[in-house]
This record gives structure tokens, sequence and C-alpha cells, in this order.
């Protein structure tokens, strides 16, 4: 059976249309007894909407949020509560059996400890280990599980790791088949327009050309080192209509990385 990660963000995660599509198709593909499926998300802007109603400015240092101990307690109502509760109800809605998790559950995701910052703890933080009984049980039972990315350090302190990571670390550990990023953006862009494929000289060809900026480097480069690990593809993809996710899924829209 093919084992498939989804990490999604952007406008795609917020949409209750684009949401329905994609639920329709995963329990498609579920249906049919060929695919099984992990479902990644984040939620930035739930976060930051909520840190705005506790009065608290949302700090980002290069491309990550900044997150204190009190902060910490936003991220987990943001992204284990609400963002994730919301997501396992629209897709029990399509006929899916959805679970909703965190990393912190069956200590799936240890972090690295927390550091101070500022004088203050620095909860965002990196995953050290995985852990994914959890998730192949759940997955074995029938489920589809849903997973934000928060988790735990070794203190048993919360904390805040990108869903990015999340992702990569899961479908490392999983060898993955296939592994799709969707977002709002059509996929890797050089020059105004998507190349269906980048090797790694091609990659840091164009991150030291500028081509390839910001979060993208971080996402191409890890997304290299999970291939190197077992996970076999990896897509970076925009999601627009039905059938989007197959395409995708087959190497035909969007960006593939290949070693």
């Amino acid at each position: 059976m093919t084992t498939i990660v989804i990490k999604i963000g952007g406008k795609p995660a917020e949409s209750e249309t684009l949401l329905h599509n994609i639920a329709a198709e995963i329990k498609h593909l579920q249906d049919k007894g060929s695919c099984r499926f992990i479902f990644v998300h984040g939620g930035g802007t739930c976060v930051s909407a909520i840190q705005k109603q506790y009065g608290i400015e949302p700090v980002f240092i290069e491309g990550k949020r900044k997150t204190s101990a009190a902060e910490m307690d936003l991220v987990d109502m943001g992204l284990a509560g609400k963002v994730n509760k919301s997501l396992v109800r629209k897709f029990h809605q399509n006929g899916l059996r959805a679970v909703g998790l965190c990393g912190s559950d069956g200590s799936t995701f240890l972090s690295k400890d927390a550091v101070m910052l500022d004088n203050d703890e620095n909860r965002t933080g990196s995953i050290n280990h995985v852990d994914t009984s959890l998730v192949e049980l759940i997955m074995r039972a029938g489920y589809f599980p849903v997973l934000s990315s928060v988790s735990s350090d070794s203190s048993g302190r919360g904390m805040n790791i990108n869903a990015d990571e999340a992702a990569l670390a899961i479908a490392k550990a999983l060898k993955a088949d296939s592994l799709v990023f969707i977002s709002d953006i059509p996929g890797i862009l050089i020059h105004s327009s998507v190349r269906s494929k980048l090797n790694e000289a091609e990659i840091e060809k164009y991150i030291v050309e500028g081509d390839i900026q910001g979060g993208m480097i971080p996402k191409v480069r890890t997304s290299l080192a999970a291939l190197r690990a077992g996970v076999r593809q990896i897509q970076i993809s925009g999601y627009e209509e039905p059938g989007d996710l197959r395409l995708i899924i087959q190497g035909k829209k969007g960006s593939s990385i290949v070693l």
C-alpha cells in the first residue's frame, strides 16, 4: 500500500471548498485500497489572531515564529485545538474517519529542549526524535490521522514545531512513498514559471542566484535530506480544483524535488 503524507497551508487550508475537494479525493483513494494518508497541518494565521486578541504582537525570526512560554499556551489553543478539531470535523463530513493528534500524543515527536532567548524560554523547537507507533496503529485500524505539529521536549514542556519540518520528519520515519506540500504557490517558481522538476545541483544554483529564497530554502534543502532518508517522492504544489491531488501525486502538477 502506498503511504502519502500531505502537508497543507495557506489558502487551501482555510477554504471550505478546497478542503472538501481534497477530502473527497483522499476518500476515493482510500476506498480503492491503494493509499493510506497522514495529514499534517499548521495554522499560523489562527495563532497570530489569538496572540493579537491577548495583546501580543507575533515575532518571527528567519521565518519561524518566536514562541515564549506564555505564548505556547496560545499555540496549543490554536493549532492542537481550534485548527485541528475544525479539520477533523470537516473530514468527518466528507466520510473520512479522521482522528486529531498533535506531536505530543504517543510521543510522536520529541523536540530538542527549549533554550533561553531574550531572558525567556523560546519554545520554538526542532524535532529530535520521531515515534510512528501511534500513527501506524491508527492507520492500521482504518482511521485517518490529522496531525498538528506542536509537541514536547524531554522535560515535558510544550514546543512549537514548524509544520513543514513535522511533515518531513514523519515522512522520513515512515519512509513514505510520497510527501506532498500544498499551499498558495503553484510550485517552485523560477523566472515566474513553475519548474516541473528540480534536482540538487539546480536547487543550490537557484538559491545562490536568489531565485529560491526565504522559507522555500529550508523546505527544499530538508526535502533533499528526506529523499536521501528514503522518502520516494516530494511534490510542492497548489490546489485549485477536483482532481489536482491525483495529478500532484502522479508528478503531473507542481514541482518535483529529485536527487
